[in-house]
């Protein structure tokens, strides 16, 4: 597992050897001020990778400090986790055709998109 997180982009990237999703995706994630906020604001960026590198980059003064545990990273991975599911179920709504079907007709059917 690869897991790199940048505060100042709000961006999560993880890359897994799960066969579930694709290998490497990444998210933006604009809508959660709460959780971003939650994060030193030092912090440059974090990297977690299961067979090598597991540091957090600060900035001002520059100083890397080493992630010992995995729960250290672990919230990064949860967030990572609920926004892929919201992105395949928004992707599987959005992949369920009939055609002729107008939206209404569709948002009957399947419930209003994820």
């Amino acid at each position: 597992m690869h897991l790199t997180v940048i505060p100042s982009d709000k961006q999560i990237y993880l890359e897994t050897s799960d066969t579930q999703y694709p290998n490497r995706r990444c998210h933006i994630i604009d809508n959660d001020s709460e959780f971003w906020n939650s994060i030193d604001s030092r912090i440059l960026a974090i990297q977690y990778h299961s067979d090598g590198l597991k540091q957090i980059e600060y900035k001002n003064p520059r100083e890397d400090v080493v992630i010992t545990d995995i729960s250290d990273v672990q919230k990064y991975i949860e967030r990572f986790n609920l926004t892929e599911q919201t992105y395949q179920s928004q992707l599987a709504w959005d992949n369920n055709k009939v055609v002729g079907e107008t939206l209404e007709q569709k948002i009957t059917r399947l419930g209003s998109r994820p």
